[in-house]
């Protein structure tokens, strides 16, 4: 469906949800297209977007860059950053983590 109906479904401000999506780099005119023809990226954007719309004491994110170029990358920084969510997550790209985490756990075999 569209971001009007995804909004809807998922009971978020369509306002927030929209804005979350041009802070991540999707342009406009992606805004009325159906989800389901959306590049990879752009759903993983519009997911990303849905979490940071979503109130959240803590929020777990698994490879939150799948699917994202740099530049998307840089931009996700960019909102965790001015958002501050408290978040556990998993990652392998090194500059992510370095950018946004202040604890680190690693697990070793």
């Amino acid at each position: 469906g569209t971001l009007v109906d995804f909004a809807k479904q998922h009971q978020l401000s369509r306002e927030t949800l929209l804005n979350n999506l041009r802070k991540l780099g999707m342009p406009r005119a992606e805004f009325n297209t159906s989800i389901e023809h959306l590049s990879m990226g752009q759903q993983k954007k519009i997911e990303l977007a849905r979490s940071l719309a979503t109130p959240a004491a803590l929020y777990i994110w698994d490879e939150p860059l799948n699917y994202l170029d740099t530049y998307n990358q840089d931009q996700l920084v960019a909102a965790i950053k001015h958002y501050q969510p408290t978040m556990l997550f998993v990652e392998h790209d090194e500059h992510f983590i370095e950018q946004v985490a202040t604890k680190i756990i690693r697990l070793q075999p």
